[in-house]
Formats: C-alpha cells, sequence, structure tokens
C-alpha cells in the first residue's frame, strides 16, 4: 500500500511542523494527487492517521493532475489508478507493460490552522 505510506511521510513531517507553531485545530487540508494516486486510499489514510492529531476531522481537498501515457507503439492514454496493476499500466494497444513513476505523487499544498 504506497499511497499509506507516502500520506504517512508526509504527515510526519507536518504534524511537528504544526506543533512547533502551537496550532490547536486544523480545519482544513490541501493536497494535489497524480490521476494514478487513489482518491480513496488518500482520504482513508489521511482518516486512520490523524486520529487522536490536530489534523483529525479537518476538511481534505484534492486537485487532480492527469498524468499521461505515451506507449512506444504510438498510444496515448489519460489513467487512472483503476488502469495500474501496482504501479504497471499494461498499453491496450500493443501489451507493452510499463513502470509509471507518477504513480504515487501527492503533494500537500496548503493548511488552515486555528492557533
Amino acid at each position: 500500500m504506497h499511497e499509506f505510506d507516502v500520506v504517512k511521510s508526509l504527515l510526519d513531517e507536518l504534524l511537528p511542523k504544526l506543533q512547533e507553531e502551537g496550532v490547536k485545530r486544523v480545519t482544513e487540508v490541501r493536497f494535489r494527487r497524480g490521476s494514478t494516486f487513489s482518491q480513496e486510499a488518500l482520504l482513508q489514510a489521511f482518516s486512520m492517521l490523524t486520529q487522536g492529531t490536530v489534523l483529525e476531522g479537518a476538511k481534505v481537498k484534492v486537485e487532480v493532475t492527469q498524468t499521461k501515457f505515451r506507449c512506444s507503439c504510438g498510444y496515448e492514454q489519460f489513467i487512472t489508478a483503476d488502469d495500474l496493476i501496482g504501479h504497471i499500466f499494461v498499453c491496450p494497444e500493443c501489451g507493452r507493460a510499463q513502470e509509471i513513476d507518477e504513480a504515487h505523487d501527492l503533494e500537500l499544498l496548503e493548511v488552515v490552522a486555528e492557533i
């Protein structure tokens, strides 16, 4: 479950910073994810990992950037997490399997907090 690890890594970095700033509660967190990063996994991991922290209950907003697959056979398609096997995409035109480096792209954009 790579998505869980990615979310955990971001939160492990964020929580000490929030504590240093004296944040009492976070009301909103905004992320940008690649279209191959599962929205469901992001929200589930966030909910699990923020229990008992200042992030618990924060509204999560997510922007999505499209990931485009281009095969050497000429086939092109925007892909989502549903199109992958792990982080491998199989071209429906020629059958070539290709690892998608952007499969776990997630960026923290904004945190709205109460001090």
